[in-house]
């Protein structure tokens, strides 16, 4: 469904497969906390990250479903959080791929999903959503 390569982290060696190969500019080695170039075909390190990684995502990159009768498959997690009034909020965003469909978010906050689609223009009064 998306075009993919495997090699190894440049940093620590660990395996990585490479989702959406020629879309995306950087990944994470989930091994080692390296940021590498996923542009440069050396994979260079962009960054290294030695804090702890945290938990693994709960729906792991490269897996595929079906959501509202789409066929999606996830090439992208990323962590946010906000804080408001001395409470932090956060919530995980995967990135969703169906080639005739673009790119989908699926949101993850406390237990609750939501489905997303990027605009690309401003929404127009009385347009329905």
């Amino acid at each position: 469904m998306v075009v993919s390569s495997r090699f190894d982290c440049t940093a620590c060696g660990g395996p990585l497969t490479l989702r959406a190969e020629g879309a995306s500019e950087s990944l994470a080695c989930p091994h080692c906390g390296a940021v590498l170039d996923a542009r440069d075909p050396r994979h260079q390190v962009l960054a290294q990250y030695r804090a702890k990684l945290g938990p693994p995502p709960k729906i792991p990159i490269g897996a595929r479903g079906t959501l509202r009768g789409e066929q999606l498959e996830v090439v992208g997690k990323q962590s946010r959080a906000v804080r408001y009034s001395g409470v932090i909020y956060s919530w995980d965003e995967y990135l969703l791929w169906n080639p005739y469909k673009g790119y989908r978010w699926l949101v993850e906050s406390n237990g609750h999903w939501l489905l997303l689609k990027t605009l690309t223009t401003a929404p127009k009064e009385g347009s329905g959503g």
